[in-house]
């Protein structure tokens, strides 16, 4: 039995095997791209790749509930056809592709494009997708970079886009899922909003860094204006309560 409201450092795809089919309200993640990143599984052959993420899929597809939303960031360069090959033979059912425009980024230019967006896809393990939420959004979100100084990770991504993907696709008290969880953007995302999560992170550092994010918005509140700007108690035990699942 898994706590709600606790990420777990450990490989995602143990700890997906862990839970209840048709047990999670939704999921936002943000898996590794195969570009060689300075993190877990980011520098494999594309064969290995396939068979490193097509597996975590199906069990995304699995605890999700059905016409519920899995909503995956991915890259959209040279990389992305990775992402459809894991997907088509996954048991994920591909529903809208969105955008994820940085103002402020200014990336090294790939055959004269410079990039100053991201791309995010909407799944789901059934062929409808229909569930409630707080609000509308657009298919094109708008938020600056992340820059890796901020939280220590270097694909970061900027906490209002995910907010509002988890109030357009969950309502407060649900569980929301992040199989790859970095340095906590999600779990903090839902402590904003009213819901549940868990959480999965094989780095050990990137879980300390992700607990001290949230120890420090539950006893800081005021540091909401500006990120990193109270320094976070070194007591893990300090946050939110935990629950079963």
């Amino acid at each position: 039995m898994l706590e709600i409201n606790k990420i777990y450092n450990m490989d995602c795809l143990e700890g997906l095997k862990l839970l209840p089919d048709d047990s999670v309200d939704l999921i936002v993640t943000d898996p590794p791209y195969n570009l060689n990143k300075n993190f877990e599984n980011d520098n494999l052959s594309e064969q290995d790749f396939i068979d490193f993420l097509t597996p975590i899929f199906d069990e995304m597809a699995r605890v999700i509930k059905p016409k519920h939303s899995v909503i995956i960031f991915f890259d959209s360069g040279q990389k992305l056809p990775l992402f459809w090959k894991c997907l088509f033979k996954s048991k994920l059912n591909f529903q809208k592709g969105c955008n994820f425009y940085k103002p402020n980024d200014c990336s090294m230019p790939h055959n004269r494009i410079l990039r100053k967006s991201e791309v995010f896809y909407v799944c789901s393990k059934t062929p409808e997708l229909n569930h409630d939420g707080e609000k509308y959004i657009h298919d094109c979100l708008v938020g600056n970079h992340t820059k890796k100084e901020s939280w220590y990770h270097p694909t970061a991504k900027n906490i209002n886009v995910i907010r509002e993907c988890v109030l357009s696709h969950s309502c407060k008290g649900d569980v929301v899922l992040d199989p790859f969880m970095g340095s906590g953007t999600l779990a903090l995302a839902c402590y904003q909003t009213s819901r549940r999560y868990l959480g999965f992170e094989i780095d050990s550092n990137y879980v300390e860094i992700a607990q001290n994010r949230l120890s420090q918005k539950v006893l800081f509140p005021l540091a909401e204006q500006q990120e990193g700007g109270a320094i976070p108690p070194k007591d893990k035990s300090l946050g939110i309560l935990a629950n079963f699942l």
